[in-house]
Parts: structure tokens; sequence; C-alpha cells
């Protein structure tokens, strides 16, 4: 919510990914070089180094860790969505298995339930 009220257009960059100059070559389109961009095309590809910025300081030492060498916003936002993903996963598993283990340990030797022989 931070980056959307910062800017539509920065969290645009973060969803799609950042701003690529282009111009026409021989009816091609290509990516320009920095020593043809335009002010405007500048002012653009800083808006990427903006929200870049601002997820670093968002991040905790081993978020930042993982995604410190990424050029672009939507590199790390696609990182950090699968890196959530299997962590979140590997919690519920967590979560699952000492639920078992609760639910065994309140089974005595006597009185095995299908539940506890899982």
């Amino acid at each position: 919510m931070f980056i959307k009220d910062e800017g539509y257009e920065l969290w645009n960059i973060v969803t799609k990914g950042p701003y690529v100059p282009m111009t026409t070559i021989n009816g091609n389109l290509v990516k320009k070089t920095e020593d043809t961009y335009t002010q405007e095309d500048f002012e653009k590809r800083s808006k990427n180094c903006k929200v870049m910025h601002i997820l670093y300081c968002g991040l905790d030492a081993n978020e930042y860790n993982r995604i410190y060498a990424f050029e672009s916003t939507k590199e790390i936002q696609d990182k950090l969505m699968i890196t959530n993903e299997a962590t979140n996963r590997l919690r519920e598993i967590k979560i699952n298995r000492f639920i078992h283990q609760y639910e065994c340990s309140k089974c005595n030797s006597t009185r095995l339930s299908k539940k506890c022989l899982r």
C-alpha cells in the first residue's frame, strides 16, 4: 500500500516491470543506449530505483540478501512472492505435523485410534 500511495505509476513498475526506453532503427524497435536517453527517459528509469529503495528499506536482512542483485522491482516482486509462498507452505506442513503429534499424544497405548496411526 505504501508504494501505491507514493504513486500508482510506481506500483505498475512493481507489477509490470520497469520502463525500458526504446527507439526504432530500420523499422525495428530496439532498446536505447544510455547515451541516447532523453531527460524523460532518465526520469522514468529513476522511478524503478525509487521503488527498489522502498522495497530494500522494508525488508529484513535475510530477504534483502535474496534480492539485492536484481535490477528491477518486477524481479524482486517475483522472487519475494515465490519465497513467501514456499515459506507459507512449509509453515502449514509444520502446523499440521504439530497438530498430529498433539492428537497422538492425547491417545494412550490401550486406545489407539485410526487418527493416531497415520
